[in-house]
């Protein structure tokens, strides 16, 4: 079944009439739809060059402006992120402090930085990561007046952790919670037990710490389009932030689930009742934290959960086992599902041409296609998808 998910590609001569606000995804390059920024809701183009390797972009979103620089130097420009980063920070006349860092198999950098424009002192970030297949080195740099810092940081870092250089970005921790939170070589044992049979599996010792971070990180930004008609755009991208940074946090469970429970399964849709089912004997617990959304690698651990946290488990488990799983969300119902497109009879939705079975996941014993009545309003509903 195709997916609707879009990667938004904005060809060099639309960047220089473009007013409008970036919707979603910005694939960067023309012709590579792999390389792109997942762009903040509230970002607009301010300025371009003709070659299309240079953008400058401001936000209002924060009650303040903020600023990004994205830069694409050609091959050969650089030997390496820092030095990329490094002539960067010296042409902007910043003050900057470096730091290198493993993400995506090679080497990045990413900088706190502090400059005057004017007579105003600025704060912000930048990043440097080398691009796959000789494409060059891209350089994000985002900035906001001192004074309002603090209600701006995590909006500029949600910025530059939103990058993907390649594929495999979709499925992994971006660069900031990868410098951050480098991959423990130590594992936890997780125990599990799904239609009757046991399973072993592990998270990396710092899997939660990381996710948890992540998580308050994203819902901070979110918190920032309260009452702003970019609230539906931006709790999607919440969404897809959790999901990016969980996946590859949960893919050694997704094979080791898939693995123990497949064989016993009728089809993908009866391996998918099989999770929904375990999902929903899960202890209901309310987050104790400001986005009252449970990491991941927490239910794995025995941790409680509610509807939009255990709908996101299933999105990723489902995912890493190659079936098509977006989740739903309900602002008027306060309610998240799970959803898969299947050929099993039920009550679906449909979105862009294709139905979706939902699942509950705070009910026992609903299979898919069964949903309380009360919430039967599609209208209400918004799609999240994933890549």
């Amino acid at each position: 079944m195709a997916r609707h998910f879009k990667r938004f590609i904005f060809q060099t001569a639309f960047f220089f009439a473009l007013a409008a606000v970036f919707p979603q995804r910005t694939s960067i390059l023309n012709g590579n739809n792999d390389f792109s920024i997942d762009f903040p809701l509230g970002f607009n183009l301010v300025d371009s060059n003709s070659e299309g390797t240079s953008f400058q972009l401001q936000s209002l979103v924060p009650s303040t402006v903020v600023t990004a620089v994205v830069r694409v130097y050609q091959d050969g420009r650089y030997d390496s992120s820092k030095s990329a980063l490094e002539g960067t920070m010296k042409a902007l006349g910043a003050e900057y402090e470096i730091e290198e860092f493993e993400w995506r198999n090679q080497t990045s950098a990413i900088s706190s930085l502090a400059m005057v424009i004017g007579r105003e002192q600025e704060s912000g970030y930048a990043l440097s990561a080398v691009l796959p297949e000789k494409q060059g080195i891209v350089v994000i740099v985002t900035w906001t007046p001192a004074r309002f810092y603090d209600r701006a940081e995590s909006y500029m870092l949600s910025l530059l952790d939103s990058l993907n250089i390649d594929a495999g970005s979709y499925y992994e921790a971006g660069p900031v919670t990868a410098y951050q939170f480098a991959k423990s070589s130590e594992y936890i044992p997780v125990n599990l037990e799904i239609d009757g049979t046991k399973i072993s599996t592990r998270l990396r010792a710092n899997d939660n710490e990381a996710a948890s971070y992540l998580i308050e990180r994203e819902y901070a930004v979110l918190s920032l389009y309260a009452g702003n008609s970019l609230w539906k755009d931006a709790w999607q991208r919440y969404y897809r932030m959790i999901f990016r940074d969980s996946y590859q946090r949960l893919w050694q469970a997704s094979f080791d689930i898939f693995n123990e429970i497949f064989p016993k399964a009728k089809d993908n849709t009866d391996l998918a009742q099989k999770l929904l089912y375990w999902t929903q004997n899960f202890t209901y617990e309310r987050e104790k934290n400001t986005s009252d959304f449970a990491p991941l690698p927490s239910i794995l651990l025995g941790g409680g959960s509610d509807c939009d946290s255990r709908s996101m488990l299933l999105s990723v488990l489902l995912t890493a086992m190659n079936m098509e799983a977006p989740m739903l969300v309900s602002a008027q119902y306060g309610h998240a599902m799970a959803a898969i497109t299947s050929d099993h009879p039920g009550h679906s939705f449909e979105f862009n041409g294709t139905g979706y079975l939902m699942g509950e996941t705070t009910s026992k014993g609903l299979t898919w296609g069964k949903i309380d009545s009360t919430q039967d309003d599609q209208s209400k509903w918004i799609l999240v998808e994933f890549p």
